[in-house]
């Protein structure tokens, strides 16, 4: 003989608990996503006549379908053995019931490097892909992004939003698998382009700041750019693209040849081509 007390079994097997613990209706809860092969608790909520809801703790005779796809003990720990969806099935007395497996067995994020983004230009989504076996991108995975510079980019769901002008960091995590990137946030400038000398060379007004002057010329010319308050930043080159940095300590600027002067002789104001940043 065996003594049932409430919906614990003492000296019962599974059959018998079954029979004992016949509640109105139940549920089956599960995570909405696995992204490791730790076991993951199925948790089954009995409701009663009266309308009470608790969470049974005794063991059941669970099923999986695909059978293939994980396994699960009877007190409901489920593991997943592969990557895919199937669904955890329970039957308690007349009541049959389901609930959603999703495996997503997270072998390795891939996130490279992201570059320049541009302050004014918004939120943005990385590039980043999280891979199961064999390098398969599950690309229906939950990915979770930090940053260890949030004053300069910071994370709002899969996307990163530019704040100020600096170099960050992102982690991105899926699972237990992580890798961090880089980010650059620059900030795009529109000065006023004032001309001097005669309209052969343009002067931007600078406040202090980092800068990076970017001249690109249909064809090979020689550019000059004079950095007004720091004269050893000065640049003279041959190229059809010209790049020069800069940090200047107090407020200053930047002289440049005029590139509709260099290319045709003309004294027109020509900023085309021409693009300044504040950079980090």
């Amino acid at each position: 003989m065996f003594k049932l007390f409430g919906y614990g079994c003492v000296l019962a097997g599974v059959v018998a608990c079954e029979a004992a613990e016949k509640p109105k209706d139940f549920r089956l809860e599960i995570e909405p996503q696995i992204l490791t092969s730790a076991p993951v608790l199925v948790t089954v909520r009995l409701t009663q006549d009266d309308g009470a809801v608790t969470a049974s703790t005794r063991e059941h005779k669970f099923a999986i379908e695909p059978a293939q796809l994980a396994t699960i003990t009877p007190k409901g720990e489920l593991s997943c053995q592969s990557s895919g969806d199937g669904n955890v099935k329970l039957t308690i007395g007349e009541h049959s019931r389901s609930a959603p497996i999703r495996c997503r067995l997270v072998e390795k994020v891939d996130a490279s490097n992201v570059g320049r983004v541009e302050l004014t230009a918004g939120p943005f989504r990385p590039k980043v892909r999280v891979l199961g076996a064999k390098g398969v991108e599950l690309s229906d995975v939950d990915l979770t992004l930090t940053s260890r510079n949030s004053g300069v980019l910071f994370p709002r769901g899969a996307e990163l939003v530019p704040k100020s002008v600096g170099n960050a960091t992102i982690l991105a995590r899926a699972g237990q698998a992580s890798q961090e990137f880089k980010v650059d946030v620059v900030r795009k400038l529109t000065p006023e382009a004032l001309p001097i000398d005669q309209n052969r060379k343009i002067h931007f007004s600078l406040e202090n700041g980092k800068y990076e002057l970017r001249v690109v010329l249909p064809q090979e010319k020689k550019l000059n750019v004079e950095w007004r308050g720091a004269p050893y930043c000065n640049y003279a080159a041959v190229a059809k693209e010209h790049v020069s940095t800069c940090v200047l300590r107090t407020k200053g600027g930047a002289v440049f040849d005029n590139p509709a002067f260099l290319l045709a002789g003309s004294t027109d104001v020509s900023t085309e081509g021409v693009s300044i940043y504040e950079v980090p």
